[in-house]
């Protein structure tokens, strides 16, 4: 499908422009927890009690991942910010060259460079895209690792707080406990 409608076009640029990449996961992880796990509980392809199962684990996939998503992407981003410090040096209102606070500060920006004539207020608008952006790609690498480290256990522990709350068939629940030990 090509979008060529500029109303909607407008509306999602307007929603990429004010939505940073939290606010975009938490959108993200509310969709999918509103959809999802309809298509499961509903699927008359199984029986009941694998339908309330597969239903329970799919929210709790959704709620782990929106959860430890959320999360990285704060850490990294704050991260990133604090070894990010700079002082600037501003000749005639413009910024001429941007200088580490501390030697920890090893993510200084350095685009003043290829900005000539660039401003306090034009400084301060790209290094908070550059913290940001920085910040996410950091997320991204480090969510290689959480989706083995923190999402998986941690659906597996919410699939299993709400599978014991459920009325599953005795035979179900032993196949269901295996199914979930196995997936640990």
């Amino acid at each position: 499908m090509l979008v060529t409608n500029n109303r909607i076009i407008n509306a999602v640029n307007r929603a990429g422009r004010r939505l940073n990449s939290v606010e975009q996961r938490i959108v993200l992880g509310a969709t999918a927890l509103l959809s999802q796990p309809f298509f499961d509980y509903f699927n008359k392809n199984v029986d009941e009690d694998t339908r309330k199962v597969s239903t329970a684990r799919t929210v709790a996939k959704i709620v782990a991942g929106t959860l430890v998503g959320v999360a990285v992407r704060i850490l990294c981003i704050n991260g990133f910010r604090k070894f990010s410090n700079y002082d600037l040096k501003i000749v005639n209102g413009c910024v001429e060259k941007v200088l580490p606070k501390t030697n920890k500060d090893v993510f200084v920006p350095v685009f003043a460079k290829l900005k000539k004539g660039m401003t306090v207020d034009e400084f301060k608008n790209d290094y908070e895209n550059y913290v940001k952006t920085g910040g996410v790609i950091g997320a991204s690498l480090a969510m290689i690792a959480t989706n083995f480290l923190l999402d998986a256990p941690l659906t597996n522990i919410l699939t299993n707080k709400m599978t014991s709350c459920m009325k599953l068939s005795g035979e179900s629940k032993e196949k269901d406990g295996e199914v979930l030990n196995a997936a640990a």
